[in-house]
């Protein structure tokens, strides 16, 4: 009776595919802040996005396997539902082929640099910090 149940609600993997890529495609413009203290990673916000994807749709089918089990009453254990949750997910990779590389290349990050100069704790050394640059600025023009 198990293999009767279509544990994926009528989704094919086509259905999914397409899920994941409009989530993927909801945000292509990134703001990346750059912390001088730590190691400097350009993929960092664009690659936490697609990590998030991909987690996201492994809720969705795990949620569907869930779902679909209860209702038919099947009782499944999560290592079934895990397993069945990963061979989704690569037959779906199997299709993705170069759709992701297509996606990095067209997303654009905007680097910031979130320290700002003259900031120190004490007024005098702000005040001299904003006068040096002045002063730079009039002997550089």
């Amino acid at each position: 009776m198990k293999q009767d149940i279509d544990y994926f609600n009528g989704m094919s993997t086509e259905d999914l595919l397409n899920r994941f890529m409009e989530k993927l495609y909801s945000k292509t413009e990134f703001i990346q802040y750059n912390d001088p203290d730590d190691f400097f990673d350009p993929e960092q916000e664009y690659g936490n996005h697609i990590t998030q994807c991909i987690a996201e749709e492994r809720d969705f089918i795990r949620e569907l396997i869930r779902s679909t089990s209860a209702k038919a009453g099947v009782i499944l254990t999560e290592e079934r539902i895990e397993e069945m949750v990963q061979q989704k997910r690569e037959e779906i990779n199997k299709r993705t082929g170069s759709a992701i590389e297509d996606y990095i290349e067209k997303v654009s990050v905007t680097y910031i640099d979130p320290v700002r100069e003259c900031e120190q704790k004490f007024l005098l050394q702000r005040w001299l910090c904003r006068f040096w640059k002045f002063l730079k600025l009039l002997f550089t023009k």
